[in-house]
């Protein structure tokens, strides 16, 4: 198959620097992605905030559509309002929720060991059960800025509550990563996120590493229609691909799972194009 990734974007991809070893620097992916003749994507770290970084980038480059932004984990003081606010005036594009430190996410992961203490991990709800005012002010901020929301590493039941508060706003939102399995939504919650405006992140990573299959991945994206779908990479792991080889072995797999090359193009060029508002 000839793949080719011209004006596709890619909105999950982690280089360095940053905390733990990534595949390739921000230079380097911006170079890969000139090379593939792409449109851009977002550099993603989980632990600060990447908007000066793409801003950097982009006047170095001046031909992408290069953005950051800032995941709310324990490093940049979690649910802090005034952290999103500076990442919006640094450029940045996006605002994901919790994501290694997500309380959900940990409990998860450590789900069969009793002796885990999820003690300073972050929630998106209070006692109360009602999402914290804290994280009302962060959707605010997203609105008035034009940021996009990431449900980062929320449990469904959380990354449905800042779906709803977020529609209510009108905030763009994508569900981050939605078919991993620490993070999986329903097909009924799915089609009702798809119903108030959010998109559905498929990263490949999720496959790659063999959490889930991809025709499963194909029977998500025929459930709510290519419309409502953002594929991505998720790569910068130095045991994967660089993420232009996997964005083309994905776009190969999909096909093979009959998504065609027009379906693919919505979900890889214009709907990133319509969240970016270009």
């Amino acid at each position: 198959m000839n793949v080719s990734l011209r004006g596709l974007f890619d909105l999950h991809i982690h280089t360095a620097p940053d905390v733990i070893p990534r595949k390739c620097t921000d230079e380097e992916a911006a170079e890969r992605m000139i090379v593939a003749g792409m449109s851009g994507g977002f550099i993603k770290c989980h632990h600060a905030d990447t908007a000066a970084r793409a801003s950097a980038l982009r006047e170095r480059f001046p031909g992408l559509e290069l953005w950051g932004g800032i995941a709310l984990n324990r490093s940049v003081g979690g649910h802090d309002p005034e952290a999103v606010l500076r990442s919006a005036r640094d450029g940045g594009r996006i605002v994901w929720f919790p994501t290694v430190d997500s309380k959900s996410f940990q409990l998860f992961k450590h789900r069969d060991d009793s002796s885990f203490d999820p003690s300073g991990l972050i929630a998106v709800n209070g006692e109360d059960g009602k999402l914290l005012p804290a994280v009302l002010d962060i959707l605010d901020i997203a609105a008035e800025k034009g940021l996009i929301v990431g449900t980062g590493h929320l449990s469904p039941a959380e990354g449905m509550e800042i779906v709803r508060e977020a529609g209510r706003r009108d905030c763009p939102v994508v569900l981050t990563h939605c078919d991993n399995p620490a993070t999986r939504y329903s097909d009924e919650q799915e089609k009702e996120a798809a119903e108030l405006g959010a998109f559905m992140e498929h990263c490949f990573y999720t496959s790659f590493y063999g959490q889930t299959p991809i025709e499963e991945i194909a029977r998500q994206i025929r459930t709510v229609g290519p419309e409502h779908v953002i594929l991505s990479s998720d790569f910068g792991q130095t045991t994967s691909p660089y993420f232009d080889e996997g964005l083309v072995r994905y776009m190969e797999l999909l096909e093979g799972q009959g998504i065609s090359r027009a379906e693919l193009e919505i979900m890889l060029r214009d709907n990133p194009a319509k969240l970016l508002g270009i």
